[in-house]
């Protein structure tokens, strides 16, 4: 009987070993490419993989695909432009090809965008699970193997050989074990993160009056087209029913309908990792709507008659989960233009940090529209191997995150994980071992070239900045995001001008945005042109420390300037924007290491 027992055994563990890999009794199904969240960067990697002739299952826990630009309804791009002013794309491949089928001066309409996603994922043979829920990694050591998720209160497995997460905060890759930073972490703002935004539309809005206001002021930074308009700088004096929101400039996007969506509307302290955190924001801000509504119709000319009409599934989380990656973009790699030989697309939007927190600016920007490249390796995570991240969760710190975080620049990202993973299945080698070999890049960017990405646009080579005794001064205060390049639409430190107060008054605003550094008042003329003598910028320093430095000598003894900033300094009257740059970098540092109140006269 014993023996007959075992036999039994044996045969039932057979036959269950056939059924699990059938995939017919068990709910087990096999691909060559898992791509998990159907934003534009999965769609974006889908179809590449399935153009490079793999197997793709699409699966997202949205009812809808289009991510973003759909549930989100960030129908006003975030365009990476060769130049401000220009309407020439730096991103080519799938996102022309998406763009030229639907954009229109960096605008698209929600609904054409939903049914042409929908409808290029069937004939282009992609397998879709939408509506799904609990999408659980499955791994083998360091490797992932497959996923498990529940749809209909049935669970279903998936093998695959290549899994690549486009989703919201790469959840997917955390719930694998890749490791990750969050939010302004590295700037030393543990727990603040961008504003996250909902975005809403009007009916009602008179669109031609509003392309006329904003293009008959005065300020370069407002405008309008034929389908998108910027501007409102009043939008700031919004009075919120809760300090966890504030209105900074619109962003709007005309529908074909004639609704006109608006992005603007700051949600703070959205939580990337706390799902009911993110419920709870989304919720409160839904409710602030009819005031909002109320504000744009006494505030913003062209508004008058302007009544809600729809507002977006999701919020929009501008800040999260970036990856540790085998390689992280810096902001120094945007500043510089670094060329990668392993690049595999480029990005040029402004670097634009938005607000943590209620600062009547809506955020801060650090450069203008400026071209750089990002490479494959930014895209493969240091320690789970078979996976790949496309999107606002791949490896970059905060700095270069806000350029970066844009979906073409996703949906790039997205293209080339795709060609990457088909690459690797076609070769038998792991995605890690082709993206860290020169030759496999090679090919990779050969079948990228070919598919229509264009890896040969020239970048920035001039940096007169390099050659001021301040430089080191510059790395500095701009790896900590406080200095800012961007001047009047150009980047332009400006180091061989003549400084005002403005200099101080801009890195100022920035200190407050983007650190935790205690500093006092310091008086800013109102009009703040007005050139900068050394005097001044010795009293506007005891302001800020609340000391009583009586000249630049005794700044120097305490060690809040260097030595090299004290002698290019001591025998001018008037300053330039160089020595204004390296005396506030010695006044941040002197400020981080506490050391303000030893080395007060007071």
């Amino acid at each position: 009987m014993r023996i007959i027992s075992i036999r039994i055994l044996f045969l039932l563990t057979f036959l269950a070993t056939i059924i699990t890999t059938s995939g017919f009794y068990n709910n087990t199904f096999s691909y060559d490419v898992v791509v998990i969240g159907s934003d534009p960067e999965g769609i974006s990697a889908s179809i590449s993989s399935v153009r490079s002739g793999a197997d793709v299952l699409l699966i997202d826990t949205r009812n809808d695909v289009g991510g973003l630009y759909t549930s989100g309804m960030l129908s006003m791009l975030d365009m990476n432009y060769i130049t401000s002013g220009s309407f020439e794309t730096v991103n080519s491949g799938f996102f022309k090809e998406f763009y030229n089928h639907l954009g229109e001066k960096g605008n698209i309409d929600i609904e054409e965008t939903k049914n042409y996603f929908s409808k290029l994922l069937k004939d282009e043979k992609v397998t879709t699970q939408l509506n799904v829920s609990k999408i659980t990694p499955i791994k083998q050591g360091d490797k992932v193997i497959g996923l498990s998720y529940i749809k209909d209160n049935t669970l279903f497995n998936v093998k695959g050989k290549v899994f690549i997460d486009t989703s919201v905060d790469a959840k997917f890759a955390r719930a694998a074990g890749v490791p990750y930073k969050v939010g302004r972490e590295e700037l030393g703002m543990k727990n603040k993160y961008a504003a996250a935004t909902l975005v809403f539309s009007v009916q009602g809005a008179d669109w031609q009056k509003i392309c006329r206001h904003l293009n008959q002021d005065d300020s370069i930074y407002t405008g309008a087209n034929e389908k998108v308009a910027w501007g409102y700088p009043n939008m700031l004096d919004y009075v919120s029913l809760s300090n966890e929101f504030q209105l900074r400039r619109l962003n709007l996007s005309l529908q074909n309908d004639g609704s006109i969506v608006i992005n603007a509307f700051q949600i703070f302290d959205t939580d990337s990792l706390n799902q009911d955190n993110i419920k709870q924001k989304y919720e409160a801000a839904v409710k602030e709507l009819p005031q909002i509504i109320h504000f744009l119709n006494t505030h913003a000319v062209g508004f008058e008659n302007a009544i809600l009409y729809k507002y977006a599934d999701e919020l929009y989380i501008r800040e999260g989960v970036r990856i540790i990656g085998e390689y992280t973009l810096t902001g120094e790699d945007v500043f510089n233009n670094v060329d990668f030989k392993n690049k595999i697309a480029y990005g040029s939007y402004p670097m634009d940090l938005q607000a943590t927190g209620k600062d009547q600016l809506g955020g801060t920007i650090l450069t203008s529209r400026n071209i750089y490249t990002l490479p494959i390796t930014i895209m493969v995570p240091k320690t789970v191997d078979n996976l790949l991240v496309a999107g606002r969760s791949a490896s970059y710190d905060p700095l270069s995150h806000s350029s970066a975080r844009t979906v073409p620049v996703g949906m790039a990202l997205g293209e080339a994980a795709g060609v990457l993973a088909s690459y690797s299945l076609t070769h038998s080698l792991s995605v890690r071992e082709c993206s860290l070999s020169d030759l496999h890049v090679k090919n990779i960017q050969k079948s990228l070239t070919a598919s229509g990405v264009v890896l040969d646009t020239p970048l920035n080579r001039v940096h007169p900045e390099k050659s001021s005794y301040a430089y080191p001064h510059i790395v500095s205060l701009r790896k900590k995001a406080l200095l800012s390049m961007e001047y009047n639409y150009k980047n332009d430190y400006r180091c061989s001008e003549a400084a005002s107060f403005e200099t101080i008054s801009r890195i100022l605003s920035l200190i407050r945005a983007n650190s935790n550094i205690k500093l006092l008042t310091a008086d800013i003329p109102t009009n703040n042109q007005e050139i900068l003598t050394v005097s001044q910028i010795v009293t506007v320093f005891n302001q800020l420390l609340g000391t009583d430095f009586k000249s630049l000598k005794e700044l120097y003894a305490a060690h809040i300037i260097d030595y090299t900033t004290y002698r290019h300094t001591r025998n001018k009257k008037t300053l330039l924007n160089e020595d204004v740059y390296a005396m506030m970098s010695g006044l941040v540092d002197f400020s981080m290491n506490n050391k303000r109140n030893y080395y007060s006269t007071k």
